[in-house]
């Protein structure tokens, strides 16, 4: 005992031990502290790339190198990809305009305004890095129109010039990153699809033991539902970190298209079970141990294995009759699932080796969840740019176009964060202002002490450092954002540094400005509500619908994609019904699409198309009717046919619902 107690304490007592438990309470920092430093180190390269090239405004490469930095290596990777691209077309647009209006400067700055606006109406359209790319094109317009201002004849090259230093900050941040990280996004998305596989193999076999769904099941399914768009972003993330999988992008895309249907199936499943009940003994002896063989902890030392099993539980799936309604649900709900669960798995072994075959792309339809939030993004960055540029000429003030720079950035980095972008952007105002403040110590009191370029790199150092590990956190980190964006213009770290405290606070003052007449505009015009989003994202389907339904449109593909598209544009504060109730009309058009598909050449097609026109009319009762007339048609119309009168006992409100025509302003451009 005494041997047990002696070598307790000598662990305990250990310097290593000590050590460790000391800085137990503040690991959290080192991420951080890592991230820190890997921002200085981007900058500090920067600077010495182009202080070597002699370029004179070295500040927009480092600039451009802390804004591609960021703390997750894939996105900081695909972000330079793509802020290169946005760089390369917002230079050539702002060289033509100024070909086209060189002794203009109404049009001209019109001409720009309208430009920044479509860049306005693209961040919201598009979707995680090409929104990114479409702001960093109204920017670089901008700031190669400050720059050119006093002599537009040398506009181009001075947008060859600004294109190269920001080209320049990309390298940089990406060259520093690749050698201090070898990126965490495959293993984040690899994480997330274990867990989502094991949220849809559980819930959905819980769904069939217990002969539908409970309220604890349809949250869990909803659940899984509104995490699509968060597997989105992480697939976008790890593709930028790997060339491998981004020639595989498509096994990605028909993965996601897997999970889909077997939400979908899931939830015909759970309706129909609740509802109607049936089958017992099929769930019971058949599929629940059918479904339980799909052992996902097999992913861990076995994941070929388990993928040969999937298979297996597949055909068997193939092979099972149908005898009736309800067992044709249950068992197509099982095939979707075991589908979904095999995309899944193939998404992990894509993620952990190099081993997976290239699939060929699928269709994929260009569809928009919902035009408004865009249009009205476009127009606030439109006007905030216009009423800047007006002010600056009844002004006449000398560093009026850098205030339009700012007053673009603010409004077009932040128009796509959503219920976000008003605190996102006051934060940025705030962040601006306190650089403003610490610049002034830094540019009056610190840099004229430094002659030598070491000197200056410590000083870099000094201020990134911190700066990066509070944007890394988690309490304002937009605010810290904005201040490593701003602090290099302020400070004036060109070739050489030049010191006057009259450019300085003008400087300050187009920043400071810019950026809170950026941020008024999302007060004076602000995002449209989380709420009314839900509503109209639901309106929208449900017109979707019913135009389906009428038009006899059997394009399956773009409505799954459509309404994919909308399930991930709900907003958090969307309630389960409205979610509910979008999933139903993703099945629901399924159904209708199936129907005609299988009634194609059978005779029921005119009763069919009246049974559909009725529904999409919301004569509730007159489609109930017609639809049970078909129902000793064959089995797989049978079971589509179910799918539509359980979504016509369940969401009848929804599909007699009149559709509020100012709800869809704007939507006929979708």
């Amino acid at each position: 005992m005494s041997d047990v107690h002696e070598r307790s304490f000598g662990a305990l007592g250990s310097p290593l031990a000590l050590v460790r438990a000391a800085l137990a309470p503040v690991s959290f920092l080192a991420p951080r502290l890592v991230f820190g430093l890997r921002l200085a180190a981007s900058v500090s390269l920067a600077l010495y790339i182009t202080y070597y090239l002699e370029l004179q405004n070295s500040f927009w490469a480092a600039t451009t190198a802390a804004i591609v930095c960021q703390p997750n290596l894939g996105a900081s990777l695909q972000k330079g990809r793509y802020r290169a691209i946005g760089t390369i077309i917002g230079g050539l647009v702002m060289v033509a305009l100024l070909a086209v209006f060189p002794q203009q400067r109404n049009c001209l700055l019109f001409s720009l305004a309208l430009w920044c606006g479509l860049c306005g109406f693209a961040v919201v359209m598009l979707r995680n890095f090409a929104s990114y790319a479409a702001a960093l094109s109204g920017i670089t317009a901008v700031i190669i129109f400050a720059d050119t201002l006093t002599d537009p004849s040398t506009a181009f090259f001075l947008a060859v010039i600004r294109v190269g230093e920001i080209c320049i900050g990309i390298a940089s941040a990406g060259f520093v990153m690749v050698l201090t990280d070898f990126g965490a996004a495959r293993q984040l998305l690899a994480r997330t699809l274990r867990q989502t596989a094991g949220e849809v193999a559980s819930g959905f076999i819980a769904t069939l033991a217990q002969g539908g769904e409970t309220p604890d099941l349809v949250s869990a399914r909803r659940g899984v539902t509104r995490g699509l768009g968060t597997l989105h972003t992480q697939i976008d993330a790890a593709i930028g970190e790997s060339s491998y999988l981004r020639s595989r992008a498509a096994n990605l895309q028909i993965m996601m298209e897997a999970l889909v249907g077997a939400l979908v199936g899931w939830r015909n499943a759970g309706t129909h079970l609740a509802l109607r009940g049936g089958c017992p003994v099929l769930i019971r002896e058949q599929l629940v141990p059918l479904l339980e063989r799909i052992d996902l902890a097999q992913l861990d030392h076995a994941p070929r294995q388990l993928r040969q099993t999937v298979e297996e539980v597949q055909a068997e799936l193939r092979a099972l009759p149908m005898p009736d309604s309800a067992s044709c649900i249950a068992i197509e709900a099982s095939r979707d699932v075991a589908t979904g669960l095999a995309g899944l798995i193939d998404g992990i072994l894509l993620l952990r080796d190099r081993k997976s075959p290239r699939m060929a792309a699928p269709r994929n339809p260009l569809v928009i969840a919902d035009t408004l939030p865009a249009v009205l993004n476009g127009l606030r960055v439109f006007v905030a740019v216009l009423a800047m540029s007006a002010f600056w000429v009844v002004s006449a003030w000398p560093n009026g176009a850098f205030a339009i720079v700012f007053a673009a950035v603010a409004t077009l980095v932040f128009g796509a964060f959503g219920d976000q972008a008003r605190a996102g952007a006051k934060d940025y105002a705030l962040g601006a202002a306190l650089m403003a403040a610490l610049g002034g110590v830094l540019y009056f009191g610190v840099l004229p002490s430094l002659s030598t370029f070491p000197a200056l790199i410590a000083l870099i150092v000094l201020l990134f450092v911190p700066l990066g590990m509070l944007q890394a956190g988690g309490w304002h980190s937009v605010v810290f954002l904005a201040m490593s964006i701003a602090s290099l213009p302020l400070l004036g770290v060109g070739n050489p540094i030049t010191y006057d405290a009259v450019s300085y606070f003008n400087l300050a003052l187009s920043i400071v400005a810019g950026t809170v007449i950026g941020t008024l505009f999302f007060v004076v015009m602000p995002t449209i509500p989380p709420q009314q989003r839900a509503r109209r994202l639901l309106a929208l389907s449900l017109r979707d619908f019913r135009r389906l339904a009428s038009s006899g449109s059997a394009d399956f593909a773009r409505w799954n994609k459509l309404l994919a598209r909308r399930a991930e544009a709900l907003p958090p504060q969307a309630t389960s019904e409205e979610a509910g109730s979008l999933m139903a009309l993703l099945s629901l058009g399924q159904a209708v699409i199936h129907l005609r598909i299988v009634a194609s050449r059978d005779p029921i097609i005119g009763e069919l198309q009246r049974a559909i026109d009725a529904l999409a009319a919301g004569q509730l009762a007159m489609a109930r009717e017609a639809l049970q007339r078909l129902a000793p048609q064959p089995m797989q119309a049978r079971a589509a046919v179910e799918v539509i009168i359980d979504a016509i006992d369940l969401h009848a409100e929804l599909l007699t619902a009149r559709i509020d025509t100012r709800a869809l302003f704007l939507s006929t451009f979708s």
